[in-house]
This record gives C-alpha cells, structure tokens and sequence, in this order.
C-alpha cells in the first residue's frame, strides 16, 4: 500500500499519472553556443541535460526537478 505522503503530484490538478524523462542534449543551445564562443560554445548543449522533466498525463502540465 503506498504511503499518500511519498506520492509526487501534478501541482497544477493533483493527479499522480505522471511520466519523467531525463532531458538530454539541445541543439539549439549548442548552435547558439556555438556561433558567439566557437567550438567551445558548442558544449552549451549540454546545459540543463541532467534535469528531470516531469509531465502530468491528466492535464499536461509539465515541471523539472
């Protein structure tokens, strides 16, 4: 039986279907990186790729953690 207390919840509806994902690398970070730094600037698209996207499945809300 799951304890209520440990159950994530959309903030927005407070439904608990909800799905994660691990964002990963972005183009487009890069591209802009790439263009003001040079080839340095490319590593721009990693920025933010260890955050978790979570997305309610109810309304489709989505946050990162």
């Amino acid at each position: 039986m799951p304890n209520q207390f440990n159950e994530i919840r959309c903030p927005k509806c407070g439904s608990t279907q909800l799905t994660a994902n691990k964002k990963g690398f972005g183009l487009g970070k890069a591209l802009i990186g790439g263009a003001i730094f040079g080839g340095v600037g490319l590593l721009g698209g990693f920025l933010g790729s260890n955050k978790i996207k979570i997305t309610c499945l109810n309304c489709g809300h989505s946050w990162t953690r």
